[in-house]
């Protein structure tokens, strides 16, 4: 990889989003807080013990391709449930009481560009030709929707709010949604379960055919695929010339025009991207 670029920002005290390069490979990750007041960590909340941990043990695992994408993510589940262990036994807490993160992985293998995906970062890859291939899962989008349509339709909403900025109504169907986190039924992401691993999104490329990558969490990718302020293609171009980071006050501006333009489950989100030219 020839140029990197990447900016993780936030408008909190804490940023729960992370992302990492090294030699070979890059990766976002999208932390989620778990839906209960729950913090067993001694780091200011147990998603960025989690998110911090996962990118220490991505810049030394991922570096070397004797291990696949997938033996290296779970070998990593396996330790960082070691490593938590000292607060508490993973196993014994509820869905609701975990943190979890979505993650995007790229990593290049000779002329292989390998591309795995768990949640809804999504991995775009821009072509030689201006092809743009988008890898992502959208079923976490789905469920989020009818929460989403309660924001944007509850009257005097300010006025009942409860946890972490939601309604008792909107807690409710987010921590039914959260209790399917890795069921057969449910959506899958990166928490303390193993068997999650093999329900990621793995795709290769030829890495010569390719001209440049972006790696986003969701809160980046709002800019072309829900705010509609640019294209994807449009994206890739600015970003090529003025940088990632060049996008963040637009980000920030259109967030601060609130619920009733555009509709989402928070005000702002963490907004995390890597460019990568291949």
């Amino acid at each position: 990889m020839k140029h990197t670029d990447w900016i993780t920002n936030t408008y909190k005290q804490h940023n729960e989003d992370a992302c990492g390069v090294c030699s070979n490979a890059a990766w976002v990750m999208d932390g989620a807080l778990p839906l209960r007041t729950v913090n067993l960590t001694d780091a200011p909340n147990d998603v960025v013990w989690m998110v911090d941990w996962w990118s220490r043990y991505l810049n030394a695992a991922l570096s070397s391709t004797s291990r696949t994408v997938h033996e290296v993510l779970i070998e990593g589940v396996e330790s960082i449930n070691s490593a938590f262990s000292k607060f508490t036994a993973p196993q014994s807490l509820s869905k609701l009481d975990r943190a979890s993160a979505a993650i995007g992985i790229v990593r290049q293998n000779e002329d292989i560009l390998e591309c795995y995906v768990l949640g809804d970062v999504e991995i775009a890859l821009r072509y030689e030709d201006n092809h743009i291939d988008v890898i992502t899962d959208t079923s976490i989008e789905s469920l989020d929707a009818e929460v989403i349509s309660m924001i944007a339709n509850t009257k005097n909403r300010s006025q009942h709010i409860v946890f972490n900025g939601y309604t008792q109504a909107e807690l409710d169907v987010l921590q039914r949604n959260r209790s399917s986190m890795n069921t057969p039924e449910g959506y899958a992401i990166l928490e303390h379960e193993p068997t999650a691993i093999s329900r990621g999104i793995y795709k290769t490329a030829s890495a010569s055919d390719l001209k440049d990558i972006l790696i986003m969490s969701d809160g980046y990718t709002a800019l072309y695929n829900k705010y509609r302020h640019c294209t994807l293609e449009a994206l890739f171009n600015k970003v090529q010339t003025a940088g990632v980071d060049s996008m963040i006050p637009i980000l920030r501006e259109i967030e601060l025009k609130g619920f009733s333009t555009y509709s989402r489950l928070r005000k702002h989100d963490d907004a995390t991207a890597v460019y990568l030219k291949v």
